[in-house]
């Protein structure tokens, strides 16, 4: 009977270990998730931040400066820095902010979705996390639209 005894101990510590490893996994897996989630809402703040920041330089770009804002040309796509200067860069736009986002712009004069007047303005921010592919890095994105009158009158939506 001791024998037996011993050996059924062996089995209940053997399966008590296995629960308190299977415990603290769970417990480590959700508190990875919560960081990870933690840092995509920091992130995706951030975006929406910058992409806000773009609009509005744009827009003061069209009430200030409005030949410059003129000369962009509808079909490109122009990157933004952190310093706010904006180029056409071959080959698309490679980070500029902060060492993680990409922020770009996009035009297109008399766009159908601004009553065929004025100019349509898109400034989009993508950021990478783990969850993105090697095909496509920066897969998550902020993205801002607005319609600018031609007037200094602000924009028309």
């Amino acid at each position: 009977m001791l024998k037996a005894s011993k050996g059924q101990t062996i089995i209940e510590a053997t399966i008590a270990l296995s629960a308190i490893l299977l415990t603290l996994t769970a417990i480590a897996i959700t508190i990875t998730t919560g960081l990870s989630n933690t840092q995509f809402i920091k992130n995706q703040g951030l975006a929406s931040k910058y992409a806000q920041q773009g609009m509005e330089h744009l827009r003061y770009l069209r009430n200030n400066d409005i030949a410059t804002f003129n000369s962009y040309i509808e079909g490109n796509i122009y990157c933004m820095a952190e310093n706010r200067s904006i180029v056409v860069v071959p080959g698309g736009c490679q980070v500029n902010i902060s060492d993680s986002f990409i922020r770009s712009l996009e035009f297109s004069k008399s766009a159908f979705e601004c009553n065929n007047s004025g100019t349509k303005v898109e400034v989009s921010v993508n950021w990478s996390s783990g969850k993105c592919s090697e095909s496509n890095r920066f897969c998550h994105e902020s993205k801002l639209i607005s319609c600018f009158s031609d007037s200094l009158g602000g924009a028309t939506l």
